[in-house]
């Protein structure tokens, strides 16, 4: 893994420097605000002597007057960072002039762009066949099959359902459960052990899987069932929205070549993003890769899990796209910034267009009307320097 060079890191670590002398000014400012609200008996509120106030809450004033400079310090350090996380005080030391103050915070990292020239990426180009095509409609055929109950005395065949009755023991033989269960006999999809136990077997008969820490599970064969698919007609065309099957052939074509298109743009697109990091590696922002990662989880479905390592192979993947989708946000941002990019109205419908919206004008008035234009706006910019991208860097396409 290359080695990040600091002013590419996000997570700074400063030691800053706060003058004693300036903690005293502050803490007359301090004093002065504890006077408003603190009650001293023998004094009305907000009457007590500063003397007295500074004598009685000595400890809490000069806490509150050391975090004010340490705030002022902060705002300073602005000015050079572009500072994105709340600022965490690690460690506070003294001497006879400063108090020294470890603070920890992230920021926009340095990104640098390379020259755009000497990159080169490959663009595959997606046909799709009439083999995709069928594939489809038979994907979708299954799922509006019909189960029919096996009646004769057979062998389980391959994409058979089988419904059987589960037991599991635990390692000394007592039985844990028993529950029926729904099998799908599918070579590719099917626990490997319990696909090769249930082979060649009929209505009635048991099988037993054995695990290594001693437990086990014995499935009992109630029933077979096959799926029984519907004629691929015109009339099965009518049920999924189509006029007749020769329209619902075409229709599937072109949504299959558009995914392709999506997938090949998608592929080539983040293949120019790698190439520009592999280059200038930078730390991406925990603070924005959390914030994706949580955007994420809110809008995609959430499988069920077998098991904790499932849950967490899957938490790790989709934090690897949020990771992903920082470093592809930041260095577009960058390309806006150096370029100088901007677009207008014009643009911007363009870009409605090119993203799906039914009504771009629409949707540009109801976003200017509701304070969301600038995120608008910023979103057609960043669609405007990928397209740049793409126009500088050399690019060999290949028809898959």
């Amino acid at each position: 893994m290359a080695v990040i060079p600091e002013e590419r890191k996000a997570l700074k670590e400063l030691k800053i420097e706060i003058e004693k002398n300036k903690v005293l000014e502050n803490e007359d400012k301090v004093a002065l605000e504890f006077q408003k609200f603190v009650e001293i008996p023998g004094f009305r509120r907000g009457k007590a002597p500063i003397s007295l106030i500074k004598q009685k809450y000595s400890n809490a004033i000069k806490e509150e007057a050391l975090k004010s400079a340490i705030k002022e310090k902060i705002e300073e350090l602005k000015k050079e960072y572009e500072i994105i996380s709340d600022v965490e005080v690690k460690d506070i030391s003294e001497s006879d002039n400063v108090y020294e103050v470890l603070i920890e915070f992230e920021v926009i990292p340095n990104i640098e762009i390379p020259d755009l020239t000497n990159i080169e990426v490959e663009k595959k180009i997606y046909k799709v066949s009439d083999i995709d095509v069928a594939e489809y409609i038979e994907e979708l055929r299954k799922k509006f099959a019909q189960e029919e109950k096996v009646e004769e005395n057979r062998e389980i065949q391959e994409d058979d359902i089988i419904l059987a009755q589960m037991e599991d023991y635990d390692k000394d033989g007592n039985l844990l459960s028993r529950e029926e269960v729904y099998i799908e006999y599918k070579k590719d999809e099917l626990d490997e052990r319990l696909y090769n136990a249930l082979m060649n077997k009929k209505v009635g008969d048991s099988v037993e899987i054995k695990f290594d820490d001693g437990t086990k599970q014995v499935f009992k064969i109630m029933e077979i069932r096959i799926r029984k698919l519907p004629e691929l007609n015109d009339e099965f065309a009518q049920m999924n929205g189509y006029l007749d099957l020769e329209e619902m052939k075409q229709k599937i074509r072109e949504q299959l070549e558009n995914e392709a298109k999506i997938r090949s743009e998608f592929e080539y697109e983040s293949q120019i993003i790698d190439k520009i990091y592999e280059i200038y590696p930078f730390e991406a922002p925990r603070k924005l890769v959390i914030n994706a990662y949580q955007d994420l989880i809110k809008n995609i479905e959430i499988p069920k899990f077998e098991s904790e390592d499932e849950k967490k192979a899957f938490q790790e993947q989709v934090l690897n796209f949020a990771y992903k989708s920082v470093i592809r946000d930041l260095i577009l941002r960058k390309i806006v910034k150096e370029r100088n990019i901007e677009v207008n109205d014009d643009e911007i419908l363009e870009f409605l267009k090119f993203r799906g919206e039914e009504n771009p004008q629409e949707y540009l008035n109801k976003s200017k009307a509701r304070g969301q234009y600038e995120n608008l706006k910023e979103s057609a910019k960043i669609k405007k320097a990928l397209d740049y991208l793409k126009s500088v860097v050399k690019t060999k396409v290949i028809v898959e």
